[in-house]
């Protein structure tokens, strides 16, 4: 855990503020592959992280080999009628991380398969460690099909070339080619990750920025104009549609 104020802890899944008002959101579950129990630890902090007194901005983390291994195939082939309101909770909860009414930094410590990818582009900004972890799409080698909400937040985020790349061959981006491709914004040791995703946390905070009329209701409603397509798959078809695209 993170240094700070705790704020939720359960299961491996934690929220701690720091004085300066970044929030880390830590994910030590070992391989943190998704399923029922990590999607209500998830919403769960994403609570806490939502009750948090602002100027605040929030640092996902992983730890260890694993920042997420992905979704889980296991629990899935002995839940296959669960499968899909599974995958459709996970979608719900990355809207929120997507929405969020603060800057987002994803710290990818370790390998972000799949699900892992998603809860990092749907993070404003990410940093990578730069040695024994890889990002990818790993439908193509699965047989499975990405989801709409999957593709969405895809397009949302990344290129065209990016897509193609990683969606049509399954390729595993290390994090130079990860930076080369736009998928992250920053690489450096595994050491330095936690720490330079704070200092880009604690520089994004709306105080940091001089936003002298932040309202965090503004900058959610800014996220869901910019990601409209997103957004709204992910949410799923009962959505309210924003009243506005950019």
């Amino acid at each position: 855990m993170a240094a700070g104020k705790p704020l939720f802890a359960d299961d491996g899944v934690s929220v701690v503020a720091a004085e300066d008002g970044v929030l880390t959101l830590t994910l030590d579950r070992g391989e943190c592959r998704i399923n029922p129990t990590s999607i209500a630890l998830l919403s769960r902090a994403l609570d806490a992280v939502e009750q948090a007194a602002g100027p605040k901005a929030l640092v996902v983390a992983g730890t260890g080999k694993f920042f997420c291994n992905g979704l889980d195939i296991d629990w899935m082939g002995k839940h296959p009628q669960g499968t899909a309101s599974m995958i459709e909770s996970f979608c719900h909860v990355l809207a929120r991380l997507l929405s969020l009414g603060c800057p987002t930094v994803c710290a990818i410590t370790g390998h972000g398969f799949g699900a892992g990818l998603f809860i990092a582009l749907a993070c404003d900004w990410r940093v990578m460690r730069n040695d024994k972890a890889w990002v990818n799409f790993p439908e193509l080698s699965l047989g499975m099909r990405l989801s709409k909400g999957f593709a969405e937040l895809s397009k949302a985020k990344l290129t065209a070339a990016a897509i193609r790349l990683g969606v049509l061959t399954g390729q595993r981006f290390t994090s130079s080619a990860a930076l080369a491709s736009g998928i992250v914004d920053a690489e450096c040791p595994e050491a330095e990750v936690l720490p330079r995703a704070h200092q880009m946390a604690l520089e994004l905070l709306p105080t940091n920025l001089k936003l002298m009329n932040f309202k965090a209701e503004s900058l959610t409603k800014m996220k869901i104009e910019l990601y409209t397509d997103a957004y709204r798959a992910l949410r799923g078809p009962h959505e309210s549609p924003p009243h506005a695209r950019l």
